[in-house]
Formats: structure tokens, sequence, C-alpha cells
């Protein structure tokens, strides 16, 4: 059996590995340049690359401080894990809010979500809180965990 590769931890450990298929940027006038996520890792791809995905520079959307490609390099504070979610609840209601999850997300995303391998990005937290008013539980909602990850 393989053993795991393990997971990076320093900031350029990070930036290097996500450099390797993540779309970057090489904008040299973007306002946004300094802090865009996707122009920080353009320094980051590996020399020995022929091919990379970047940003298309003729849009004109892009470079300007509205830009729809903009990743912040700040890390957000994501929930991990929905083991505890549905430790009080009632059977017919975590029922009903996994059916929905699992539409909505997909069975194989919903998992990786509950079983941690995954974090939840703020907007997937959202639908869940979403989810859980609209099938009647008003507790807030129980993550198993919190990370920093970067929104990639």
């Amino acid at each position: 059996m393989a053993k795991k590769e393990q997971t990076p931890k320093t900031r350029d450990e990070i930036f290097r590995k996500k450099a390797e298929t993540y779309v970057v940027c090489y904008s040299t006038t973007c306002p946004l340049r300094e802090h865009c996520l996707r122009s920080i890792l353009s320094r980051y791809t590996p020399e020995n690359d022929h091919l990379v995905k970047s940003i298309n520079m003729n849009n004109p959307l892009m470079q300007h401080d509205d830009c729809p490609q903009y990743r912040s390099d700040e890390p957000r504070r994501m929930s991990v894990g929905l083991m505890k979610l549905y430790y009080d609840m009632p059977s017919r209601i975590e029922r009903k809010i996994r059916g929905h999850l699992i539409a909505a997300l997909s069975r194989k995303r919903y998992y990786e979500y509950r079983n941690g391998t995954r974090p939840i990005p703020p907007d997937v937290e959202k639908h869940i809180r979403h989810t859980l008013r609209a099938n009647g539980w008003t507790q807030p909602p129980v993550f198993d965990g919190y990370t920093d990850e970067y929104l990639w």
C-alpha cells in the first residue's frame, strides 16, 4: 500500500504544490496583483512546465479593481467535518437534511465534507445553514472542527 503524501506545512510549500495545477495570472499592471493568490502563484510555477493554465489578459474584465478571477492571499477560517452536525437532531429531520445536502452537493462531495477530508468553503457552509433552517432545525450547526485554508 502506498504511503499517503504528507501535507505541506509552510506557505511556500503550499504555494509550490498548488501552482502545479492552479490557474495563475501573469499580469504586471493589475492593481490587485500584490494580494491576489493567482498572481502570487505565478511566481511558483515550475520552470520545467511547458504549459501553464493562466488567465486570459485579453479579456476586458481582467486587470481591474473588480476582477472576477481575484482570489485573496489571506487564509480563511473554514469548517471541517459534519459528523457532529447530526448528534442532537431527530432522525426524521436528519434524513431530510442529509438528502437535501447530498442532492445539492453530490454524494461524493457531501461525504468529503462529512468525513473532514475537504474543508467546507464559506458558500457551502452558508448553504448548509440555510438547509438546516429550511428543514426546521433552529440550533446553530456544530462542525467537527475548523481550519485556516486558502480559497482556491
